[in-house]
This record gives structure tokens, sequence and C-alpha cells, in this order.
């Protein structure tokens, strides 16, 4: 069977990774191709992106290449995962990265900003017609520290509802422009699974009880409809709610004990073969248009109160360079700005844009279903703002198998909050193995 998300995202292997950064100490004498040249028109660019994405991205570079022929950029693909962002903090360190690389958003503020990364000149990016007026400002200040941006946002790419209109339409959930009506409450979406399940006869959701990873990003979603916070606002202490907590974790716990999803089952293969629903991230869109089902996809259902989805964030960076300037600089400026202009283009590969002129042009409001989830950049959840955080973390791991356990009845909510929190105070007790920026 196939796995439930695209292979490059592969369950996180990468979380016991962080000590190996003496293995890959290689990595920080590579140089970059500006310096190893003396042209300053030379560059390289560092991603993490396969599959779809990398696909769509390498078509992005080549329009640039042909755009700008005096240009020379070198793209070098990595393996997806924290084995990637020890690679890159390697070469930060050494101050000879690449000019150009991608970062997830919730992996900044333990990638040592001002150390690993250089700050973007935001005057560049104004020469290049990019401003900070178009973003979102939540999703532009989360990428500044210290009063300097170390990220330009490329997208937001949130946990997403996906629903089968072959389920939901028998079932009278489709509203009168076909897509799925407005669910509220935890009681309403129950219903709503109540009535696909007796549409296609079986458990009505695709959602893995058994990811630690998808816990966490169902949970950091839904406690933030609480208005609740998990870190204090610098990521220095504990700010959990545990009535709060004990509420969600009680709701994912009914779903699987009342056997609305099927812990561990194939989300791809459940949802094309018939399934109603799937709690998952956007890329799956891919997956499921390629099967050619009739679906749509929202943002999680506001079912505590105040809407919210969590979401995650790709950031193009400028790693640590020794005397970084001049002509390179102005290149790397030149096409991270030029990406964020062009990602309508991205926004095929499913992700939201998070260029705001990108996002509200008539070409992706057509793209279907991406359009239909685009509210979620007014709404997203982010992980907290500590080292710990972000894509492919220990957050997701070792928070996430206390979250899984709650879901799946081994402990009860009241016992998983109290692992959470015990969890968390050693993570902030541990030092980052990347060390600590300069920026503060």
């Amino acid at each position: 069977m196939p796995p439930p998300e695209p292979s490059r995202r592969g369950l996180l292997r990468g979380a016991a990774g962080l000590g190996a950064a003496a293995a890959l100490g290689s990595t920080a004498a590579c140089g970059s191709a500006a310096s190893l040249t003396g042209g300053g028109n030379r560059i390289q660019f560092w991603n993490l992106f396969s599959g779809g994405d990398g696909a769509h991205m390498r078509a992005l570079l080549d329009r640039f290449r042909a755009e700008f022929p005096a240009i020379q950029v070198e793209d070098t693909t990595l393996a997806w995962g924290d084995r990637y962002y020890t690679k890159l903090a390697m070469a930060g360190a050494g101050g000879r990265a690449p000019e150009v690389g991608v970062l997830h958003l919730g992996r900044l503020a333990g990638f040592a900003p001002g150390r690993l990364l250089d700050p973007i000149d935001t005057g560049l990016l104004d020469a290049e017609g990019v401003r900070r007026e178009d973003f979102n400002p939540t999703l532009w200040d989360r990428a500044t520290i210290g009063g300097e941006l170390y990220g330009l946002p490329l997208d937001i790419h949130p946990s997403t509802m996906f629903y089968n209109r072959a389920a939901c339409e028998p079932a009278g959930l489709l509203g009168p422009d076909g897509r799925l009506a407005r669910i509220e409450g935890t009681e309403q979406f129950l219903d709503a699974l109540d009535a696909v399940r007796e549409v296609i006869g079986r458990s009505p959701l695709g959602w893995n009880a058994l990811m630690p990873a998808e816990c966490w990003w169902t949970f950091v979603g839904l406690y933030a409809q609480t208005g609740g916070t998990i870190l204090t606002e610098d990521g220095t202490g504990i700010a959990l709610d545990d009535d709060r907590a004990e509420e969600v974790l009680a709701f994912m716990a009914r779903l699987v004990a009342d056997e609305y999803a099927i812990p561990g089952q194939d989300l791809v293969g459940y949802f094309v073969n018939g399934g109603g629903f799937v709690l998952f991230g956007n890329w799956l869109v891919v997956n499921f248009a390629d099967a050619g089902i009739d679906f749509g996809a929202q943002p999680y259902p506001t079912l505590f109160g105040t809407p919210a989805t969590q979401a995650e964030a790709h950031i193009l960076v400028l790693p640590h360079q020794e005397g970084r300037g001049g002509e390179a600089n102005e290149v790397a400026h030149r096409l991270i700005a030029w990406l964020v202009r062009n990602s309508l283009a991205w926004a095929e590969a499913s992700h939201v844009p998070a260029y705001l002129p990108v996002l509200d042009d008539p070409a992706y409001l057509a793209m279907e279903p991406q359009a239909e989830y685009r509210g979620a950049m007014d709404i997203a959840a982010f992980d907290p703002p500590a080292w710990f955080c972000g894509t492919s973390s220990r957050v997701q791991i070792e928070v996430g198998v206390h979250l899984s356990a709650a879901a799946m009845g081994s402990l009860t909510p009241g016992e998983a909050v109290r692992a959470i929190r015990s969890t968390l105070r050693d993570l902030l007790d541990t030092r980052n193995p990347f060390g600590e920026g300069t920026a503060s």
C-alpha cells in the first residue's frame, strides 16, 4: 500500500538525528559556488523538495534561468527531514553555505539566526518589488527575529479536512455550491460523521492516531481553537491550559473509541476507495487528484469556538556566509523575491501561496480545491517558537507519542497532559544542539 503521505515526508525518521552533526562535518567545507568561482552571477540553492514539490520547483528555476540567462543557479535537492537541517547547519556554521536555502518556519527559532543564518536585506527585496505589506502580518512577524527578517515566506501548508463528494452529497452535507456546508462544534462534526457512516457503511474518517506527528498537528490546531497556547510567547515557558488540553484529547480519543477513525489505516487508499473524510496535510491533494475522485478540501472545521487550523510554512533563507555581500548577495535576493512573486505555479503543488498578490490572483482563485482552503492563511496555528518545534522536530515525536497514547486510550487525557508537561519541561531544559543565535 502507498504511504499516507508523499515519501519525502516519511514519518519523521530523522527525529534522533540532531546528534549526527559530527558525521556531517565535511559539508561545511563545500563552499558556495560564487566564492569558488569568483563569479557573483553564480549561486547555489539548497532545498528539500522532491516528488511533486520538486518538479514544480525545478520548473520555476528553469523559468528564472530563462528570464535571467546571465545568472547561474545550481540547485541541489537533499533528503527531506532532520538530515537536511543538520547539513544546512554545518554549512552555515562553517560560513561557507549556499547562497540560498529553504527552511520550515517552525524550525527558524532553533536555527540560530544571526549565526547559522544571515538576515535578509529588505531594501534589496523592495528593489525587486517585494514588501512586508505583501504578506500576512503574522507570517512575516514569525519570520522576523530581533527586528531582522530571516526568512522570506513562500507558502503555508495547513492541516486540511478532505471530503469525498460521493459520500457527502447523499448524506446531505453539501451546500448549493457543491462544497461541504459549514460545520461548527464537536457534536455537529460527529453528526456529519454519523451521516457519512450511514452512506458508506464503514468508518467515515481517515485519521491516523498511531502517527505521533499527525496527533501533534491535530492537537495544535484544535487546542488553538480553544484559545490556548502551549508555550509562552517567547518560547521559554509552559503556558498549557490543562482543562482545555484535556477537552481536546478527550475528543481525539472519542474519534477512535467510537470507531469514527481506524488507527493505522492507509489514508490515501481509504479515501480513493470511497472513504468519507480525511484529516491530513494539504499535500495529499496531489494524490487524490491523481486518483481522479471528486473531492474538496477545507481548513479544519471550528470545533472549539475559535477558527484555527495547524499549519507549517516554507521560507527562503540565506545560510550564513563569511563576507556575504556584493553581486552574489544581490542575485540571491533577486532569486528569492522572484520565486515568491511567481509562486502561482508553486500553488499547483497544493500549498497556499504566502505572497498576497498571488493569493488573490484570479488564476489562483480558480484552482480547485486549492482555493477552497486559502482561508487557512488567516487562521493558521503554527508551532510554538522554540528550538525543538517545527517540522521533523523532537516535539512532534516526544509530545506526539503522549497525544497518540491518549487518542488510543492507553493514557487518560489527564495522564497525557501530565506527561506532556514533563516532556516540555525536559525539552525547555535541554540546550539547542545548533547553538544560540546572535540576534535577540
